[in-house]
């Protein structure tokens, strides 16, 4: 049932964690009823097992292949009340101002950002004057002087934050997902989700801490029935679990899309990635009773009563269900079933290009895709010695759904199976034909956009109707900025500050509180004297999070 097929042979079942090296030149193998949707790479080499016995449901895997403003502006809004804490101000004002520049110089580079955070009105606004080195001293001393200064800095580069996990660089697909940015705008630590698969290896060290105790359901020919569910002989459904949560940020190999999620390890599948698709009812419905939230089938096969009937019970008890959509493609593209149900997500993958992966499965059922092309993730250190592997299938796209709809229960955790798949398609990245199509459903899976339609995030703030960043001294400086929410809904009649600081002031700052026109926008026009930085704050309101952005114009003189 996994979704992952071995080229290394052309019998009716596939392998997860196959060896690109081996498989390059051998053809894929034909499809089976119900499959698993994933193949092989290593960042350490792994053979794949080559086991030949087909039952009815089994795993698969791929080759590798693949307003109007003030004029003049408004006087400056002086701080108020006593300078504690955040207010206070800190040596940076105090210092000798060649200290302060002296990092900055040191760089040596030809201009230096000075950074004044002053009070105004009870909050702390930040203003940047970029001055040539030689001025840098100058700038921080009158930085310094500046009414209501609490902090005098010298700005620095930053770079999105990233997680240390040595393999992190190799995730491709967390980067096209924002996977930093999705982790830090919510928390899924209350969130289940169960892999339904072919177990999870509980002692592997990037999936530390974050098993809860899952269950097993084979036939007794192949292990029997008891067990947790922490033992994977396989590979794949260790694959499948780091994708959703293998621990960031702990300096060891890779890290989850929604770290801090809880897997609940369902083993319905064996050592030779197959199984029994009444086991994998058994597995669905164990699931849905013990409060998995989200369940993930990296694993398909032809229509089945049993599992239809554990999808409708799992959905009508409030979980999730989502499934890969098939690597079939090559072999007829038939319907995937778990993927075809109508209360299932149906996932499709896509490659690091944004375009479709040649052995992803297209049909009707296919309500997303989302990336499945050689992704690198956990894998038993038994089979693998490094414990990673890097794999392509269906099965690698489907967990990456269900980590972002793990991110939307922890959101909101009323939401219904339906209105999570609308969700997901209003928010997905259009691809291939326009609207919705066969290949990709409704498009590329953007879990932060799809985080931000029931969460507030930060809104998105746009330049636009500036006629010149280096307008003529004694003209006006045009400039209208946008306020939408992530999603792009307009934010009117919402609360902006805008604040202007002018050179020939020494940097003083002059603050206009407003609120954005029907069409989210506020204009920020002023009479040009001195080279001025035009700070806009949007202050938050119900729909977004505050935001600000900042930019200099530089004047010249009349011809």
């Amino acid at each position: 049932m996994p979704s992952s097929k071995d080229p290394s042979t052309m019998q009716t079942r596939a392998r997860a964690g196959v060896v690109i090296g081996a498989l390059a030149a051998l053809a894929p193998a034909v499809g089976s009823p119900v499959t698993a949707h994933a193949s092989g790479v290593a960042p350490a080499v792994v053979a794949a097992p080559t086991s030949a016995h087909p039952t009815w449901v089994r795993s698969f895997a791929p080759g590798p292949g693949p307003g109007r403003g003030p004029a003049p502006a408004p006087a400056l809004v002086p701080a108020e009340g006593r300078p504690e804490g955040w207010a206070a101000r800190t040596t940076s004002v105090t210092s000798a101002p060649g200290a302060v520049a002296a990092p900055a110089l040191a760089t040596g580079a030809s201009r230096i950002r000075v950074v004044t955070t002053q009070v105004v009105s009870g909050q702390p606004v930040i203003t940047t004057a970029t001055v040539p080195a030689a001025q840098a001293v100058g700038a921080v001393d009158r930085a310094q002087d500046a009414p209501g200064a609490v902090a005098v800095t010298v700005d620095t580069r930053v770079r999105a934050t990233a997680y240390n996990d040595p393999l992190r660089p190799q995730q491709w697909s967390l980067s096209a997902l924002g996977g930093e940015t999705f982790h830090a705008r919510v928390s899924t630590a209350g969130v289940t989700v169960a892999v339904v698969d072919t177990g999870v290896d509980g002692s592997h060290p990037d999936l530390r801490g974050v098993l809860v105790p899952g269950a097993q359901f084979l036939e007794p020919a192949a292990g029997g029935t008891r067990g947790t569910g922490a033992v994977d002989l396989d590979g794949h459904g260790t694959h499948v679990a780091g994708i959703i949560a293998a621990v960031a940020h702990n300096r060891l190999g890779i890290a989850g899309l929604a770290p801090g999620t809880r897997i609940m390890p369902i083993r319905v599948l064996d050592a030779s990635g197959e199984g029994w698709s009444s086991d994998i009812a058994r597995g669905i419905i164990h699931a849905a009773n013990r409060g998995a939230k989200v369940i993930n089938l990296s694993l398909g096969g032809t229509r089945d009563a049993a599992v239809d009937k554990a999808v409708q019970y799992a959905t009508a008890k409030g979980a999730v269900v989502v499934a890969a959509a098939g690597n079939e493609r090559a072999q007829g593209n038939p319907v995937t079933y778990p993927a075809a149900y109508a209360n299932v997500i149906g996932v499709a993958a896509t490659t690091s290009a944004r375009r479709a992966a040649p052995y992803s499965n297209t049909g009707s059922y296919v309500d997303i895709a989302a990336p499945g092309d050689r992704i690198v993730s956990t894998y038993p250190r038994t089979r693998a010695g490094s414990g990673y592997v890097r794999m392509s299938g269906t099965s690698m796209a489907a967990p990456a759904v269900s980590a972002a709809v793990a991110g939307l229960k922890a959101a909101r955790p009323t939401l219904t199976t339906s209105q999570v798949q609308a969700l997901l398609s209003r928010t997905a990245a259009d691809l291939g034909t326009r609207g919705r199509d066969n290949t990709y459903g409704a498009g590329l899976l953007d879990p932060n956009k799809a985080l931000c339609a029931v969460k507030a995030c930060p809104a998105a703030l746009t330049w636009s109707g500036v006629r010149s960043w280096a307008p003529v001294v004694g003209t006006m400086a045009t400039g209208t900025v946008t306020a939408r929410t992530v999603n792009g809904s307009v934010l009117a009649n919402a609360p902006v500050r805008t604040c202007w600081a002018m050179s020939h002031l020494r940097g003083r700052l002059q603050c206009s509180d407003r609120r954005t026109d029907a069409a989210g926008r506020v204009p920020t026009n002023f009479t040009v004297r001195s080279t001025t930085s035009v700070t806009v704050r949007f202050l938050g309101a119900s729909a977004a999070t505050s935001s600000s952005t900042t930019v200099t114009y530089r004047p010249r003189a009349a011809r």
